[in-house]
């Protein structure tokens, strides 16, 4: 991983049109279409999964049916487990569970998780305004942020004891999407001035200390920062380094997050003046030596 404090990219690869909630595993890389079908790709080459919302992890992958969610082997995709999950949405899985997060007519978030052959038991409870978002799974440890009327971050959950750990945190920012790998964190960093996609250590620890991969508009509108008929001041000439300002008439926003050794995949959701709403993924390659 590279040092703290280097300038993020402003531009990298689409890695895949009409795509979002993208998962990584063992190789193996799967998200969903906005058309409700789900690809899973391995070693390259695409393959239709009998459901939608799918996720990797442990060597297992799990995927949606209606009301029921799928555990599956991820080598073979031979169906191991079926669990009722009445308005399931997005999913998380590990080799000794499976994570899903409900969201009621009254807007409360809930997150339940159950291990093969057991009972579905709920971790985490987050009523509207707030939210919970997309969790990730470590084995028994569950991520996801948390979202509410005094701000948000990223939490760690021990599933086994309930023991909560705040991961990420920092005033004045928003703090989402988790995604892990064992040993390092990913996730967005949005402020009124930036979106950022920034890389750490798994473990508490401040944002600033983290890797900035990736620098994208702000989802406002950021204006010049300077009156009109003025200039920003130049020190010894140079122009002061900005972030990124967005295309007029589009909104972008940086999403779910999935995490490899080799990159990390970020959804990207567009609104643009006059057309339909969007999302692809974008891949961002890492050091190998990092």
């Amino acid at each position: 991983m590279s040092a703290p404090g280097r300038i993020g990219q402003t531009a990298v690869p689409l890695f895949a049109g009409s795509a979002y909630d993208p998962t990584a595993a063992a190789g193996l890389v799967a998200f969903q279409r906005p058309d409700g079908s789900a690809l899973l790709l391995r070693a390259g080459s695409p393959q239709h999964l009998p459901g939608s919302h799918p996720a990797l992890g442990g060597g297992r992958i799990a995927w949606r049916e209606g009301d029921a969610i799928v555990v599956a082997d991820g080598a073979t995709l031979t169906r191991l487990e079926r669990h009722a999950a009445p308005g399931a949405g997005v999913l998380a899985v590990s080799a000794s569970l499976l994570a899903w997060r409900t969201r009621d007519a009254a807007g409360t978030d809930r997150i339940w998780v159950v291990a093969p052959g057991g009972q579905a038991r709920l971790i985490l409870v987050q009523a509207a305004p707030g939210e919970l978002g997309r969790p990730a799974l470590l084995g028994d440890q569950l991520f996801c942020h948390v979202a509410g009327p005094a701000g948000n971050h990223v939490l760690g959950v021990d599933t086994t004891t309930g023991a909560q750990e705040l991961l990420r945190a920092e005033p004045g920012a928003q703090l989402t999407n988790p995604a892990t790998d064992g040993r390092l964190l990913l996730y967005v960093r949005a402020t009124g001035r930036a979106q950022e996609l920034r890389l750490g250590l798994l473990g508490p620890r401040e944002p600033a200390d983290d890797e900035l991969l990736l620098v994208h508009p702000s989802s406002g509108r950021r204006d010049r920062e300077h009156e009109p008929g003025r200039h920003r001041h130049r020190h010894r000439g140079r122009r002061p380094l900005l972030p990124p300002r967005a295309e007029p008439g589009v909104v972008d926003t940086l999403w779910t997050t999935a995490l490899t050794a080799e990159a990390a995949f970020v959804t990207r959701l567009r609104a643009r003046r006059g057309a339909a709403r969007t999302a692809d993924i974008l891949r961002v390659p890492l050091d190998p030596e990092g």
